[in-house]
């Protein structure tokens, strides 16, 4: 054998790799494994973004007493102007009284209810209404009979789904007759996911504000107005 064949040849006769053709293989298996890496977190870091500011909850097609509850007296429509729209007007209540109104979820997936809150925080009490008690709620509105109640805590809505909620209330029992205060929303936590988000709903489906006089003072007291005995 000539010294040119062992060159041509392997060991066992065959011909012999070319040293790049056989080192490159693996690495294109590693980019082909890191691109796809790459493209599954850039995906996931999209989801992740939409999650982050997904509110299903709205508003649904009806305020009314909630039943069970007190309602507020003396509570009326103001600010209506061509009949449309409108806030309520609140005098100072005694005792407990409450508003009701439904919330539906118009997203494409499932949201929880976790809380309703009467401002951001919990134990913040410098708003002009406060809760009362437990905020009740019933998917049975317009069936026969008496609707059944449930307590509203970490409360999963569907797709479509929708509830309504009673939400009661208490207020300072006097007002100053030469101010005024507004109260524009409520609160509900929802949750998608690991997100939790606290968003602002008015008192109705119109978008109503709460109207009091400045809370305070004592019957008889001068510019004060009280809620009866």
């Amino acid at each position: 054998m000539s010294v040119a064949d062992t060159k041509l040849h392997g060991a066992d006769g065959s011909p012999p790799l070319p040293a790049a053709a056989g080192g490159s293989q693996p690495w294109r298996h590693k980019w082909v494994w890191v691109g796809a890496v790459v493209i599954a977190l850039g995906v996931l870091a999209v989801l992740l973004g939409m999650a982050a500011v997904y509110q299903p909850l709205d508003l649904g097609g009806l305020d009314a007493p909630f039943p069970g509850m007190p309602p507020g007296l003396g509570v009326k429509v103001v600010n209506n102007f061509g009949l449309l729209g409108g806030d309520y007007y609140v005098p100072p209540q005694r005792g407990e009284f409450s508003f009701g109104l439904s919330i539906q979820n118009s997203g494409s997936l499932a949201g929880t209810i976790e809380a309703v809150t009467t401002s951001v925080s919990a134990d913040d009490n410098t708003y002009p209404v406060r809760l009362a008690g437990p905020v009740l709620y019933t998917t049975d509105m317009g069936r026969p009979g008496v609707p059944r109640t449930h307590v509203l805590r970490d409360l999963t809505l569907g797709p479509g789904q929708g509830i309504f909620i009673g939400i009661p209330l208490r207020m300072s029992p006097c007002g100053q007759t030469t101010g005024w205060v507004i109260d524009p929303a409520f609160y509900v936590k929802e949750r998608f996911l690991f997100f939790a988000h606290t968003i602002a709903v008015p008192w109705s489906m119109s978008g109503a504000t709460l109207i009091m006089h400045d809370p305070g003072g004592r019957p008889g007291d001068p510019h004060t107005i009280c809620a009866p005995q």
